[in-house]
């Protein structure tokens, strides 16, 4: 397919969404697709395991600028996203040409409890005064570890190109069609770079077998891309997105795609001061290369991989953005919480330049982060219900809007997937409401509360009754606008809407969070979340 999931829509400024693509179905039989968990296979006896032992890994060095579309964005191995620090201003550029960001940076966070109720958490922000992430893939062996070769080896970006699968993939179709000279007259050079993909890890290290998704087309289990093989991008519709279940294969999305493997195992977690969860994180960034708003957009899939031996619970995962909108000092945050989206928005209708950017000027875009694959939702055996009862909602495990989730209500059992389950932002201070500095500050703001721990209230600043907060009513979503008509972030109270610019704040400087949850995860277990960066403008602007 063209594209995964219909986008949901940007409701400051522009409403805008796009349509899958499919391709033509192939005439070939289906080759075999090989899963991130495959059959064991002989090693090789000279390799040492004892080199598996974890050791001190440095930082991730690698980063590199994803741009086949109308963006520029500044991608980082070591779990950040969209933060140049070299100058350290933002660099998600859109239009890629004319030096504006739309946000100032983005990094993923995560984090559970522990049988013995130990908080598990990785997180990072820009990554200048720690790493909670390092490159590689983890030991599947219990101890979840990785050396320092390892992660050395590991410290770059893989490029892949959906044209180039598909080619490849006619070439072998032709060839075993006895058609070369027709459809391949001049002949036919595999991409150098088809030969360096990451598809095996090393199982002497300890490490899985199969790390990256790969059409296996002569079905032998080994990934040779002189027999048919090659970087597997959906193009033949294989995949039922209702059937998937989360240890299924993820494929490769978009025109170009980037791909790197990280973890949190590599040293100490010295960002978020977390202890490490053993979490293996196979990465991809990809855009389209479209006529519409997709051109404007960069897409991120996460496969976390739990190699360690704990099983946890309330599990969370987090989208995290430094939403500076071209000049940083005039911004407001919302949600629409119907379609599970985060955005941002200038304060009027001209965005200054400040010292780190020169600004959009007159009709400035919005700017928005949507969860459009969040983490399965733990399995208990029925279909649960996408539903405008709220009651049903509730008891059931289900969902009043289907934009906060996937699954529900489509009569396959368990294959359900959270959406945006929570939105709060956050300020630049140090008070109750202001920068995590412990893991425990990461995990409530993961789990809607503030840093300490009172829970995030409807209304004003959702902390202080002083600006309008109402702290007798919990809210999941800040500033949701009229967006939850069914009263779900509040437990089904019902309140007035809520928004940044209705309450009066003063525009500033703004940081928010998506996170989905909770859930379990079990040692071995696989989950996925996919995310969207979204933009628009309208007005006189061009986008």
């Amino acid at each position: 397919m063209r594209t995964f999931y219909i986008l949901h829509f940007l409701t400051i400024f522009l409403v805008f969404s796009f349509v899958t693509k499919p391709l033509a179905q192939s005439s070939q039989s289906t080759p075999t697709i090989k899963m991130q968990k495959g059959l064991p296979i002989p090693v090789n006896p000279d390799i040492d395991r004892a080199q598996a032992k974890a050791e001190a890994c440095a930082p991730a060095t690698a980063l590199r600028d994803l741009e086949w579309n109308n963006v520029r964005a500044l991608i980082e191995n070591g779990g950040t996203l969209w933060y140049d620090r070299a100058i350290d201003k933002g660099a998600h550029y859109v239009p890629k040409d004319e030096g504006v960001s739309v946000v100032y940076g983005g990094a993923l966070w995560l984090g559970g409890i522990s049988p013995d109720q130990q908080l598990k958490l990785a997180a990072v922000k820009y990554r200048n005064s720690g790493n909670d992430f390092w490159p590689g893939p983890l030991t599947n062996t219990g101890e979840a570890e990785v050396s320092e070769s390892t992660c050395q080896q590991y410290d770059h970006f893989t490029i892949t190109y959906r044209a180039d699968a598909m080619r490849h993939r006619q070439y072998f179709d032709a060839d075993a069609a006895g058609t070369l000279e027709t459809d391949f007259p001049e002949g036919y050079v595999i991409p150098p770079y088809f030969y360096e993909y990451p598809a095996h890890g090393n199982p002497a290290l300890g490490q899985d077998f199969y790390l990256s998704p790969f059409l296996d087309y002569n079905e032998n289990g080994i990934y040779d891309p002189g027999n048919g093989d090659y970087p597997w991008y959906d193009f033949l519709q294989q995949i039922d997105c209702s059937q998937r279940r989360r240890e299924d294969v993820v494929p490769l999305y978009g025109d170009q795609t980037y791909y790197w493997i990280f973890n949190d195992k590599g040293n100490v977690h010295s960002e978020s001061q977390g202890e490490p969860i053993g979490m293996e994180i196979r990465a991809q960034a990809f855009v389209f290369s479209t006529n519409d708003e997709v051109n404007n957009m960069t897409f991120y899939n996460y496969v976390l991989i739990n190699q360690g031996t704990q099983t946890l619970t309330e599990t969370y995962f987090a989208q995290w953005v430094d939403s500076d909108l071209g000049g940083h000092v005039d911004d407001y945050v919302g949600c629409d919480v119907e379609r599970g989206l985060g955005y941002s928005y200038n304060g009027d209708q001209f965005d200054e330049a400040t010292g780190y950017s020169i600004g959009y000027g007159l009709n400035p875009p919005a700017m928005g982060v949507d969860f459009f694959e969040g983490p399965y939702q733990d399995a208990d055996g029925v279909d649960n219900p996408l539903t405008d009862v709220f009651t049903d909602a509730i008891d059931s495990l289900g969902i009043p809007y289907g934009g906060i989730g996937i699954g529900y209500g489509d009569g396959v059992v368990d294959n359900e997937r959270y959406g945006m389950r929570k939105f709060l932002y956050y300020n630049w201070n140090y008070g109750n409401n202001g920068q995590p500095t412990t893991s425990a500050h990461y995990y409530n703001y993961m789990r809607g509360f503030w840093k300490n721990g009172q829970r995030m209230a409807y209304g004003g600043d959702g902390i202080s009754a002083s600006t309008g907060a109402q702290l007798n009513i919990s809210a999941d979503y800040m500033f949701p606008s009229d967006t939850d008509p069914y009263n779900w972030g509040t437990g089904g109270i019902d309140v007035e809407e809520w928004s940044e610019y209705e309450t009066g704040n003063p525009a500033g400087d703004r940081l928010f969070l998506q996170s989905a949850g909770p859930f379990t995860l079990e040692p071995g277990d696989y989950n996925n979340i996919t995310v969207g960066m979204l933009y628009a403008r309208a007005g006189g602007g061009e986008p």
